[in-house]
């Protein structure tokens, strides 16, 4: 089984079962009950968690973190000595040069005097000493230059090490802050989303996957709330899609006043009959019928009781109203027919003489047996209880009219009068949908227990025949009302106040697969241990010297000690556990989906759709108060 089940809490906050239609009651609810889409309810839409779902916040910043320079302190120094070698050879060459500069004259005066011999000497010798203080001060820049590279050398490997690490660092910072812009728009969008789905629809419309040719709505409560509110919940949608709605209200609560009003308040022609007798005046039931109709519809209404089949009293009363309508001159009255009924089982009735001729020669046509006598009795009188219903003339108004919403009512109880009704009134509706007559549309026949099983199945397929929606509005789903239960497609189960229709109403729903817990063992201990030992130990001990003298003989005792002593020892032990277990068992059964005690407590005007008009099978719970069309939050399109 497709589809979605779940009963809701009740009904909208703030609304009411609907009542008869007060005018401004109908003002509100028609412009938006005649909007589309069309809808049977409206199901309440699951709930929405209040807390905002917000993505996990991302790790922290990454932190630069240098890394250890490696111990080049012996290089430093090694460079430190060069460039002080440098400096000393450099200060030792500027005073040479100095020194030189200042005495040169004097040096080369004396070297002058010695001759040229001395001079050449003085020449090679001032050579050797600026080619030695020059290769000082080169030598000495090239240690510089040795002990920098050594350090250059050395310390590559820690750049080569520090430039990875500080690329792994800007593509984890890149990363991250990623990661943030990507946390910032999951946040706004998991509030975004919360926010729509916390201000989103709250009622989705329901509505049959197709359009069914029959619709079977059991259940409701004593005072037709939810009946009421369902016909003006789906009734609007089909009178705003250009639809006409016929109501046969067996019910005597005005059940389809509520509709009414409705249409009355979207500008839509209504016409109303309630067959009690006082308002009935200028009826005419056979309006468009053949006299052959009347005595079918007569003959059926009179005898298709739901006690068995009479088909032996129902031949009998076709072929006796056939006879007196041939008889009367012109439109036949209910009258009229129970005085010629009358006059076939010799009694006296009040027609014209040459009527009452015409029906004298047929007396002899009729069995005169006392079963032929009591049926044609009983026959006169129901005619004249319909009489007494229907005192209308052949000139007056037909029963069923070109208006968007005509409602036909009959009074409530379960009197033979009323059922002798109701049974004609189906009747001529399954005459009127097999000629010419019907004005088209849906019928709803509302209260239709009484009728029995068969004629509710005839009832259908004349419908089905003619093209005809039918919807059949079902106290209790009892006897052969529950054979017929879903013939059509689709269910309407509303609240039931009886256990062995709950239960009925609940199979039908189906049953399903679930886990449930079957066992739940538990199991406590207590363990305590105590114990303990005692022991008692005791020595002595001597000791003692003797003085030895010199012949080496043992002397007197120069001391003597002796020592006692006592041990007692006392242990006590004792130790305590507690232990619980607890395990539970699954199993897989097989039960109602929906339980009938749930059915038993649903709200007036709420009911479970089960659909098998489409594809699969759909168990769907919706509200059919026309009251939530006026809240804000209502949805145009079903839910996904």
């Amino acid at each position: 089984m497709s589809g979605t089940y779940r009963m809701a809490a009740g009904q909208g906050q703030g609304l009411s079962p609907v009542m008869a239609a007060t005018d401004s009651w109908a003002v509100q609810l028609a412009p938006r009950l005649f909007a589309p889409p069309a809808r049977w309810g409206w199901q309440a839409a699951a709930p929405v968690p209040v807390a905002t779902a917000v993505p996990p916040a991302p790790p922290a910043r990454p932190v630069w973190v240098e890394p250890a320079r490696p111990d080049t302190s012996g290089l430093v120094a090694a460079r430190s000595k060069a460039v002080t070698r440098v400096i000393w050879r450099l200060a030792l060459l500027v005073v040479a040069a100095f020194a030189f500069t200042t005495y040169q004259l004097v040096i080369e005066r004396q070297v002058s005097r010695y001759g040229s011999s001395a001079h050449q000497v003085y020449t090679v010798i001032l050579i050797i000493v600026a080619a030695l203080l020059a290769l000082g001060v080169i030598r000495a820049v090239a240690g510089v230059r040795f002990a920098s590279r050594n350090i250059r050398n050395f310390e590559q490997p820690y750049h080569q090490l520090r430039h990875s690490e500080q690329a792994r660092y800007r593509q984890a910072l890149w990363q991250w802050e990623q990661t943030i812009r990507q946390h910032a728009a999951a946040a706004a969008e998991a509030t975004r989303a919360a926010a729509a789905a916390a201000n989103g629809p709250q009622w989705y419309p329901v509505r049959p996957s197709s359009e069914p040719t029959r619709v079977d709505v059991f259940g409701g409560d004593p005072h037709r709330h939810g009946w009421a509110s369902l016909l003006v919940t789906f009734g609007s949608s089909l009178l705003a899609a250009g639809q006409r709605i016929t109501v046969l209200d067996f019910t005597g609560q005005e059940v389809g006043e509520s509709l009414a009003g409705v249409a009355r308040a979207g500008g839509l022609s209504v016409g109303s009959v309630r067959l009690t007798g006082d308002e009935t005046v200028g009826l005419n039931l056979f309006a468009g019928l053949t006299a052959r109709d009347i005595a079918e519809c007569v003959g059926y209404a009179a005898t298709s009781r739901p006690d068995g089949d009479h088909r032996e009293e129902r031949a009998l009363a076709v072929d006796v109203l056939r006879t007196v309508l041939d008889a009367l001159d012109g439109p036949a009255t209910f009258a009229q027919l129970a005085a010629g009924v009358r006059v076939l089982c010799q009694g006296t009735g009040e027609l014209a003489p040459h009527e009452l001729d015409k029906l004298a020669a047929h007396i002899g046509d009729i069995d005169q047996n006392e079963w032929a006598t009591r049926q044609l009795r009983l026959l006169a009188r129901q005619l004249d209880m319909v009489h007494d219903v229907v005192a209308a003339g052949p000139a007056g108004r037909p029963l069923w009219t070109n208006d968007h919403v005509s409602l036909v009512a009959t009074d409530g109880g379960r009197h033979d009068r009323k059922e002798l009704v109701d049974r004609l009134l189906v009747q001529l509706a399954q005459r009127a949908m097999d000629g010419r007559g019907w004005p088209g549309g849906l019928l709803v026949v509302a209260g239709a227990d009484h009728l029995g099983a068969t004629t509710l199945q005839a009832l259908s397929d004349h419908a089905r025949h003619a093209g005809v929606r039918l919807i059949l509005m079902i106290d209790q789903p009892q006897g052969d009302l529950e054979k017929s239960a879903g013939t059509g497609g689709v269910v309407c189960i509303m609240k039931m106040y009886n256990h062995r229709d709950a239960t009925i109403a609940a199979e039908f729903i189906g049953k399903g697969h679930k886990f449930v817990v079957n066992q739940i063992t538990r199991q406590v201990g207590s363990t305590f241990t105590d114990g303990g030992g005692d022991s008692f130990a005791a020595n002595t001990n001597q000791s003692g010297q003797n003085k030895q003298r010199r012949s080496g003989t043992v002397g007197r005792p120069t001391g003597l000690s002796e020592s006692r002593g006592h041990t007692w020892t006392g242990t006590r032990n004792w130790s305590t556990a507690d232990n619980v277990s607890t395990s539970t068992g699954s199993s897989r059964v097989y039960e109602f989906t929906v339980e009938p005690a749930e059915i038993m407590g649903m709200p007036e005007t709420l009911f479970i759709l089960v659909d098998n008009s489409g594809h699969g099978r759909r168990v769907i719970t919706a509200d059919a108060n026309p009251g939530i069309c006026l809240r804000d939050r209502v949805s145009a399109i079903p839910a996904s």
